[in-house]
């Protein structure tokens, strides 16, 4: 299913919550809307499924108009084709496994099928046997699959995920990252993801849409967004920035290196603040002369108070300007030579 989202916005008491917004999610994709809290992701992800009604705008699901404040067109919640799995999971407690999964059926009035339909749904989801099991006898991730399971069984066009890994812990919320994606695809479902974090909108979109303050700041594909943020917020929410020049120019901590390589190479020079180890190499914040603290990577340790200079080639250095375009700049920007 293609869902179109035109000049949708919304406010709650008099405080906007989304600004005027267009987004396209088209067919098989899996688009990411990533910001903090309070940027309207979630206000956006609720009046998709139907759960708030837009201020103003329209919304289309292939072709069909299912939202319009200028129409009177509000189509309910169980007529737009959608699933949705939330982040608190919103299983039923005193309902088993089955009941929770065929719930979703039942309220969408199909139960033809019922049985085999479940069935389906909790094979694609590993949970064949557990259909008499309570949801507090289940792990958090058996309890999100089971949800998973809820939200696909209707056989929806489109899903929606309201943080839905948040309430994992850091090892299962990457199991399920990579078991959510899979199905996703598998089924050739369109799917809207909500998250804060940045890991998993890189990990496992097509597109990222990037919000802040009720405003789409950025769209595009996650290395797109990584490798040329259109504004300082996308910058420095998506991966660590090091600025050469406030709000404008920056450069990746992986494109800095301690020794000069090339001759046009850049030199910074700066007092080391703090060495973490994360496994594969160290991470270094380092006071930088007038640029403030900057991050890079060392394969050995480094002395914390160590003096040090750092090397930024001129290619490397990504260049946001005032109207908010991108590009690369061979500058020499605030460069010791």
């Amino acid at each position: 299913m293609k869902l179109e989202i035109r000049q949708v916005q919304k406010s709650f008491n008099r405080t906007p919550a989304l600004l005027p917004t267009d987004l396209t999610l088209e067919h098989g994709q899996f688009t990411t809307l990533l910001g903090p809290s309070g940027c309207g992701k979630t206000t956006l992800l609720r009046m998709l499924a139907g759960l708030e009604q837009p201020d103003a705008g329209a919304i289309y699901a292939d072709g069909q108009c299912i939202y319009s404040a200028e129409k009177r067109i509000d189509v309910p919640t169980h007529k737009r084709n959608l699933g949705m799995v939330f982040q608190d999971f919103a299983l039923w407690p005193h309902m088993t496994v089955y009941e929770n999964v065929a719930f979703g059926l039942r309220a969408g009035k199909q139960k033809s099928d019922l049985r085999q339909k479940v069935k389906e749904a909790l094979d694609m989801v590993r949970l064949k046997g557990m259909e008499d099991r309570y949801p507090h006898q289940l792990s958090g991730g058996q309890q999100q699959r089971v949800a998973f399971a809820r939200a696909v069984a209707v056989r929806p066009g489109v899903i929606l995920f309201d943080e839905p890994l948040s309430a994992l812990d850091a090892v299962l919320r990457e199991e399920m990252r990579i078991e959510m994606m899979a199905l996703v695809r598998d089924m050739g479902l369109t799917a809207l993801y909500v998250t804060h974090d940045q890991v998993e909108a890189m990990s496992m979109s097509d597109e990222i849409v990037v919000m802040e303050k009720g405003r789409i700041l950025q769209k595009g594909r996650p290395e797109t967004i990584y490798a040329t943020p259109s504004e300082p917020f996308v910058a420095s929410f998506i991966g660590k920035s090091n600025w050469l020049t406030p709000n404008q120019s920056m450069v990746r901590p992986e494109y800095v290196s301690w020794n000069k390589i090339n001759h046009d190479d850049l030199r910074y020079h700066g007092v080391v603040l703090s060495v973490s180890y994360v496994g594969e190499r160290y991470e270094v914040r380092v006071q930088m002369d007038g640029l403030g603290v900057w991050t890079a990577y060392r394969n050995n340790r480094v002395g914390i108070g160590e003096q040090v200079d750092l090397y930024v080639s001129p290619e490397r250095i990504h260049r946001m300007n005032i109207e908010g375009e991108t590009s690369f700049t061979r500058n020499k920007i605030a460069a010791v030579n």
